[in-house]
């Protein structure tokens, strides 16, 4: 006998109490939406105090799963405020939180143990070691990143130790999510904190490529039947920012084809792109096929469709509602109510008026089940309606009609009970130490770039693992490695095996910039040293990484550095004081396209031909590009930050080496030891 697949929850997303009420009635299974403050899409209407309780009431009551965002990064003075706001949400019985500050997570779970953490996507959840290290930190579910291939998503669903979530349908961002750091350090606006000015949709200077960074929005709407036998948890749909309309339109494509098993058809692809797309869809990430052809921008012809496109005629989401009727002399009405939620039933029973005997015209059971079936504007609709009457028997159908209310607002009451026990903890700041370094670390892109003056100089010298593999200073005490940014399932026993080579041939230290690469790092010995990837915002963050065994973090560079002093923690702190940040991690070859290459990507040699290209701006701004491990590809911002004239304060300094020629090193070295002021163009932090 052919097992039944159980169907993974539909989760939509909802900016306002009107995209909520949409994503309802279109047949979402759990919605998510944030409160004004602390998530990721600063703009959107989002939710009031109040609005957010009773939207987390309305949806418990018709079985509607609350998954409430808070997914921006903190500083230690916003902690407190977010979280009252996630205890309040708690005790209204939201379902889960989505949470990107393993600080703040900390803190749910330690005040809220019995409530349910979801792992953003900018929390970057790449691979099954992720998921492990999030479920040690009391996750249970991981929100994989939206680059993620067929082939990794089978590992992942197959070996993760929590639930899975991926992303179906809505837009794409060029950079994996939470590595993006150009939209704040280019204008401000940072995008971990909800507030992206989106420069990957702008025009670029580039060899018959436009756009470069603007990718298609996403839909695998086509491919719903490779993912049904995944047992992935969750599909959930972008739109926070989105209409009503648009939010109705997608999720009642993706619920009929969840129902019927099957992939979208044409004309449903074509009604999905007319609600919003750019220049169309892609799946290119899932498919494994990353080119060119992923790129779209919002056109004219994109917005004349969506304009012209009708809103969908919905019916208000209802439960089904079976009632059972008593009538007999000289007793009061009885009524019993069933209410059908999920795999619930809700009972009730009320009572109403006398029944009395009739000398005339008797009341007819068709005529009472007539009326109990009108439930009109409550969240019933009628289901088996059986009515047993004695003969000769009358009642006011004013008084069936006040015992049909009186059923529905008892059952309503009931299916609205929140069974979380309310907790309102007196939360106690901590005291964290602010333990000093002197030390100074540098990270290099190329080997070539390492000088006998910055081997003289700088107390850790990170490189990649193959630079440092095929560097010939593996004999040096202070050079180390730097794990890859981004390693999908599929490869990470290549990256296992790198590290051991490189363990083999001497290193003793990681820089490790995703959580992913804490445990194999352990595992051959490295000691582990946190790079500013790490998005470490606040203490509480911070104590994350010292529980597990880091002896050193950098703390995220989008942090003022007096603001970063403060941050306190048992293990060595540092700061990026000079160097062109990465500011996008891009799992599509923006070189290749630059360059005009239609070779397939494995084919593809221009990387191998330089070391850095270059992209340039409408302003002539321009950012430097290197090659990441496979084809992906890393953007730097333009400008070095440079902080070399300022006291760091108990921070240890921490220098980033990209394009810079040796002689240019060494000056920077001298700079260094000089506390030299700035010349040309920087950034300061």
């Amino acid at each position: 006998m052919e097992t039944k697949i159980k169907l993974p929850e539909l989760l939509a997303p909802a900016g306002s109490m009107r995209a909520l009420e949409a994503a309802v009635c279109a047949g979402a299974d759990a919605v998510y939406f944030g409160a004004k403050n602390f998530n990721a899409r600063a703009s959107a209407e989002n939710f009031s105090d109040d609005e957010i309780t009773e939207a987390i009431k309305r949806l418990k009551t018709l079985g509607v799963k609350s998954n409430i965002t808070m997914n921006t990064q903190l500083y230690e003075g916003e902690l407190w405020d977010a979280l009252r706001d996630a205890e309040r949400v708690i005790n209204a019985g939201a379902d889960a939180i989505i949470t990107a500050d393993l600080g703040l997570a900390s803190l749910i779970k330690k005040y809220f143990p019995h409530a349910e953490l979801h792992a953003s996507t900018q929390v970057c959840g790449e691979n099954t070691e992720n998921a492990k290290t999030l479920e040690s930190l009391g996750f249970s579910r991981m929100v994989a990143a939206r680059e993620i291939s067929l082939e990794s998503l089978k590992i992942l669903c197959e070996s993760s130790p929590i639930e899975t979530e991926i992303f179906v349908h809505g837009a794409l961002c060029v950079s994996h999510s939470g590595s993006c750091l150009m939209s704040s350090v280019i204008g401000g606006r940072s995008g971990n904190r909800g507030e992206c000015a989106q420069p990957c949709r702008l025009p670029y200077k580039c060899k018959g490529c436009e756009y470069p960074l603007s990718l298609r929005d996403l839909s695998l709407a086509g491919h719903i039947t490779d993912l049904l036998p995944l047992g992935i948890a969750s599909l959930k749909v972008e739109g926070r920012l989105k209409s009503p309309e648009y939010v109705a339109g997608v999720i009642s494509v993706y619920r009929g084809l969840l129902d019927d098993g099957r992939n979208a058809t044409k004309e449903e692809m074509e009604y999905l792109a007319s609600l919003f797309s750019r220049s169309g869809f892609t799946a290119g990430y899932f498919e494994k096929n990353i080119s060119r052809a992923m790129l779209g921008v919002r056109t004219e012809a994109n917005k004349n469709e969506t304009k012209k496109v009708q809103a969908l005629a919905l019916s208000p989401r209802k439960l089904t509602l079976d009632i059972s009727a008593v009538l007999r002399a000289g007793e009061l009405i009885s009524l019993c109510g069933r209410a059908h939620r999920g795999g619930e039933i809700f009972e009730v029973s009320v009572t109403g008026e006398n029944v009395q005997r009739a000398e005339t015209s008797a009341l007819s059971a068709e005529r009472v089940r007539e009326n109990l079936a009108k439930l009109g504007a409550t969240m019933f609709a009628p289901g088996n309606i059986e009515v047993y009457a004695e003969k000769n028997v009358i009642v006011p159908i004013s008084a069936i009609n006040a015992a049909r209310r009186a059923l529905c607002e008892k059952l309503s009451a009931v299916l609205a009970e929140n069974d979380v026990k309310e907790m309102h903890p007196e939360y106690k700041k901590e005291n964290f130490a602010c333990v000093r370094s002197g030390k100074k670390s540098a990270y290099f892109v190329y080997t070539e770039s390492v000088t006998e003056k910055a081997l003289g100089y700088f107390d850790e010298i990170f490189l990649p693992m193959d630079e440092y593999i095929k560097s010939g200073l593996c004999t040096r005490e202070n050079v180390h490695i730097a794990f890859p940014p981004v390693a999908f399932d599929a490869e990470i026993p290549a990256v296992r095996e790198k590290a051991q080579k490189c363990a083999s041939c001497g290193a003793k230290k990681a820089l490790v910039t995703n959580l992913w690469q804490a445990e194999i790092a352990r595992e051959r010995g490295f000691a582990l040293c946190g790079d500013m990837r790490l998005n470490i915002w606040n203490p509480y963050s911070a104590a994350v990484y010292e529980k597990l065994g880091f002896e050193s973090i950098i703390i995220s560079p989008e942090v003022p550095l007096k603001k970063a002093a403060h941050i306190g923690a048992g293990i060595a702190r540092g700061a990026v004081v000079y160097g062109k940040m990465p500011v996008m991690t891009l799992e599509k070859c923006i070189i290749r396209d630059m360059n005009g290459s239609t070779l397939a990507r494995e084919k593809c040699k221009i990387c191998d031909a330089k070391k850095f290209s270059y992209l340039r701006d409408r302003t002539d701004t321009v950012f430097p590009i290197a090659r990441e491990a496979g084809h992906r590809n890393v953007v730097f911002n333009s400008v070095p930050v440079y902080m070399l004239d300022k006291e760091t304060n108990g921070l240890f300094a921490h220098f980033i080496f990209t394009d810079e020629k040796k002689n240019e090193v060494d000056m920077i070295i001298d700079s260094a030891k000089k506390k030299s002021p700035p010349k040309g163009k920087f950034k300061r932090i």
